[in-house]
């Protein structure tokens, strides 16, 4: 046996890591100020790893600085959101479709147990692992593409619209209908059908798109939409 060394993350890497997840799950809200010595004493740290935390996640445009203003978690506009979806346009179809056509029986098991957890998950009112079921259930697909550097381009989209994602689970009409998308490409990857499993992925990340237009349009009417 070979000793495999663990991998202990920096103070700096785990207030980065924490922070950015509080932003995505909307703990921490949109528009909401950030004072260093708020998230200092939140997070139990000195204010040095805030300040390079809130640097990262500015680059990531989940944080916005203001001179002599300080900081604030992104708004949730929808100039970000069609931005995102175009670029998540640009690569999940295509996976899709291959991963759908090369698709194995090991995957097809792990995208039937990720719809079943996602159900589960639903029903619970759990929206946390409701939505880490959802992207399970398309990445056991994708992966049978074989594009891994794909995947690290759309892993990063998929951080930024988890925050838009969870808002739209506050309309429970939308989060019924969300929860439904993965079944047409479940049902395309076991028929081996590429076309099929392209069109639904691409008409899903297009409702998702409109819906979230809608909500964000009505959540901030007469100006740019944020939540």
């Amino acid at each position: 046996m070979v000793a495999v060394p663990l991998e202990i993350p920096s103070v700096e890497e785990s207030v980065y890591r924490t922070l950015r997840r509080d932003i995505t799950r909307l703990a921490l809200a949109p528009d909401e100020r950030l004072f260093l010595e708020g998230l200092s004493a939140r997070y139990g740290v000195s204010m040095t790893p805030i300040r390079q935390a809130l640097r990262r996640l500015e680059a990531e445009g989940l944080v916005v600085s203001v001179p002599h203003r300080g900081a604030r978690v992104a708004p949730l506009t929808i100039g970000e959101l069609e931005e995102i979806q175009l670029l998540r346009l640009g690569v999940e179809p295509y996976l899709a479709r291959l991963g759908a056509e090369r698709a194995t029986d090991e995957a097809l098991a792990a995208m039937a147990a990720g719809r079943e957890e996602m159900e589960r998950a639903y029903a619970g009112g759990e929206l946390e692992a409701y939505l880490g079921t959802f992207w399970s259930v398309r990445d056991a697909c994708y992966r049978c593409a074989e594009r891994p550097r794909l995947e690290r381009v759309l892993a990063d989209q998929r951080a930024r619209v988890e925050r838009y994602v969870l808002f739209l689970c506050a309309d429970v009409e939308a989060a019924a209908k969300l929860r439904q998308h993965p079944d047409r490409l479940i049902d395309a990857a076991r028929a081996r059908d590429g076309d099929a499993a392209e069109a639904s992925t691409r008409e899903a990340l297009l409702w998702v798109l409109s819906e979230l237009g809608r909500m964000l349009d009505e959540s901030a009417p007469g100006e740019e939409a944020s939540a």
